[in-house]
């Protein structure tokens, strides 16, 4: 797809959800590269808020699972890939120390952010490759997840930094790791909503994130995913995650329209 340049047009706020503040944005923040945009930050509690809130308007950029794209485009919204903000999330599937393997989880309960899509969809293929069949608990993002273990209203759960160093020193154990399974998996996306291409404001955000390390994205990455969903029955006829992909990223490498 052709890059898309800057328009001319009145400035508006751009507001950004994510779970954590990635690197990218503390980088550019600390180095002063978003400081004429109007960025309004939305910590989230899960992917379902996310999606209603691009869907209402009241999010216009995400920083999320990209598998999540194979959901919410079918609800109609128009959301498009742009890059990623880290080359891979680590993750691990955490239990209580005295669980030594994925066969011990049988019958236990497994906390999720949405059975139906993003991270989720890798513990299930993991458990699923070793005939495990858990309880599925819907519990929100990763610092839900986090608690629900620690109280012990989940007995394990897919963890990724800096919730896998607390998990670690409240005793809790990594009992797999994902990457060594898909060493390619992919980090988080950045999904934005497609009737904001070519604005200024989202221009000068990817703009700024990109001198601060934000990533092209990895098809080979989009092509795990794509092999998991296929693998749990789960992959839509109708959405190929390349073709939602804007992949010519001249943003991140233009300079900063002048101040």
């Amino acid at each position: 797809m052709a890059g898309i340049p800057p328009v001319e047009g009145a400035g508006v706020t751009l507001r950004i959800s994510y779970f954590v503040p990635p690197p990218p944005l503390l980088d550019a923040q600390a180095r002063g590269l978003l400081e004429d945009l109007d960025l309004q930050e939305i910590p989230t509690t899960g992917s379902p808020a996310q999606l209603a809130g691009l869907r209402d308007h009241t999010i216009d950029v995400a920083v999320t699972a990209i598998d999540n794209l194979f959901e919410w485009r079918r609800t109609g919204t128009d959301l498009r890939l742009v890059a990623q903000v880290e080359s891979t999330t680590p993750l691990g599937i955490f239990a209580e120390d005295r669980i030594g393997s994925l066969a011990e989880l049988s019958g236990r309960r497994f906390a999720v952010d949405a059975f139906t899509n993003g991270f989720a969809l890798v513990a299930r293929y993991l458990l699923g490759e070793a005939g495990v069949e858990v309880q599925w608990v819907e519990v929100g993002g990763v610092k839900e997840r986090l608690e629900a273990l620690l109280s012990g209203a989940a007995d394990s759960t897919l963890l990724g930094p800096p919730f896998d160093r607390l998990a670690r020193e409240a005793g809790k154990k990594q009992i797999v790791s994902v990457q060594e399974t898909f060493p390619a998996f992919p980090g988080q996306g950045l999904v934005v909503r497609g009737e904001l291409l070519g604005t200024p404001e989202l221009h000068r955000l990817l703009s700024g994130l990109g001198e601060a390390g934000l990533l092209p994205v990895d098809t080979g990455g989009l092509d795990v995913l794509t092999h998991i969903r296929d693998a749990l029955g789960l992959l839509p006829a109708d959405i190929v995650l390349r073709d939602l992909l804007i992949d010519d990223l001249q943003f991140l490498s233009s300079s900063l329209p002048p101040r």
